[in-house]
């Protein structure tokens, strides 16, 4: 899905739906990847956007009888940002990634 302003692409998100991987019955959309762009990231428009691409996400996972969506945040990149807003719109943290360079 991908959010435009003024007919220029602003941000999208990355989804995909399935099984949960220990074979419940049950369907869950996966945001593998979701970018605002660092054009509009910082600004109101910004927010309204990440709402907007949040939001799209959760009709597009109903859409598919999904029950739970899981938002994987991996990219450290304002991070305390994404997590305030995820918590502020009902996502609750359930664990973490880690990362070691070899």
């Amino acid at each position: 899905m991908i959010a435009k302003k003024h007919g220029q692409a602003v941000g999208f998100v990355y989804c995909s739906v399935g099984e949960h991987h220990i074979g419940s019955d049950d369907l869950l959309t996966t945001i593998h990847n979701m970018n605002v762009f660092r054009t509009v990231r910082s600004s109101l428009s910004g927010g309204k956007i990440a709402l907007g691409l949040f939001r799209g996400g959760e009709i597009w996972s109903q859409a598919r009888g999904a029950k739970e969506i899981l938002f994987h945040v991996t990219s450290d990149v304002n991070l305390a940002q994404a997590h305030k807003l995820a918590k502020r719109i009902g996502y609750k943290f359930v664990g973490g990634s880690y990362v070691k360079t070899t």
